[in-house]
């Protein structure tokens, strides 16, 4: 059986974190040439050196109109065509009340991971209109589902994508582009900072962590892996008819 992937080409932003590093080896194992994007460039380079496959590194900002102008310039130019934009760089909020909430700080999380969001699908989108095909697939978060206290810009910010996500998937079904979110729910990446809550609620790190995982069901923590491997079903042709989704990678806090 041929690779579900094979000859795509796939751009992944964010891609030399953990979800990137993970969603761009998923995806060069399924047969896609892959663009790893991030702002830490060298990283990124590392990053697509070590995949299975074709692939490059590139630097790129979310945050710059002109960087993902750029990106889509130069993954046309060495690949020919963009099938996949994962939408994946992303930052945290630390935990604060909202009265401590700096505008500095509301801003740097929202031009990241909701402006970024917009304006990278926006430089890839006239390629795959042209083509007539597409998978844009967003990083969004179970808290962009629900109240999450102490992290509001990062809540907002990954509510934002599930509009985004719902507005893009309307516009664009009929043009034969898909897209879809998904919410990763409890990793140890370093995006959640057990340690800041552990210390407002009097808590050592590790009953923090332990507390953390008694709230989902599974009983666990996702991994890089997981959410990768669902970011690789929906880029392929078995998820054709899906499109406006959100997959919930979460263990099952999110049941609805």
């Amino acid at each position: 059986m041929m690779p579900d992937l094979d000859g795509r080409v796939a751009v992944v932003t964010g891609g030399a974190g953990a979800i990137g590093r993970a969603t761009s080896a998923c995806l060069s194992e399924q047969g896609a040439r892959v663009v790893v994007a991030d702002l830490r460039g060298s990283e990124a380079a590392q990053v697509a050196a070590a995949l299975e496959g074709e692939a490059i590194g590139v630097e790129h900002d979310v945050r710059d109109s002109n960087s993902g102008v750029a990106l889509a310039a130069r993954a046309k130019d060495v690949f020919g065509r963009v099938d996949i934009l994962v939408n994946n760089a992303g930052v945290n909020s630390p935990t604060l009340a909202v009265t401590d909430i700096s505008d500095e700080e509301w801003d740097r999380v929202m031009d990241t991971n909701a402006r970024g969001t917009f304006v990278t699908t926006r430089a890839f989108l006239p390629g795959m209109i042209e083509q007539g095909s597409g998978r844009i697939i967003n990083l969004s978060s179970i808290v962009g589902q629900m109240g999450t206290p102490f992290i509001l810009p990062y809540t907002a910010s990954k509510a934002a994508i599930i509009g985004i996500t719902h507005a893009l998937a309307a516009e664009y079904a009929s043009r034969g582009i898909t897209v879809n979110s998904v919410h990763p729910g409890l990793l140890e990446t370093g995006m959640h900072d057990f340690d800041d809550w552990a210390k407002r609620e009097g808590m050592t790190l590790e009953e923090a962590k332990e507390h953390f995982r008694n709230l989902v069901p599974q009983r666990e923590y996702q991994t890089p892996r997981d959410i990768a491997e669902m970011i690789a079903f929906i880029a392929s042709d078995r998820a054709r008819h899906i499109t406006g989704a959100a997959f919930n990678v979460d263990g099952g806090i999110r049941m609805h």
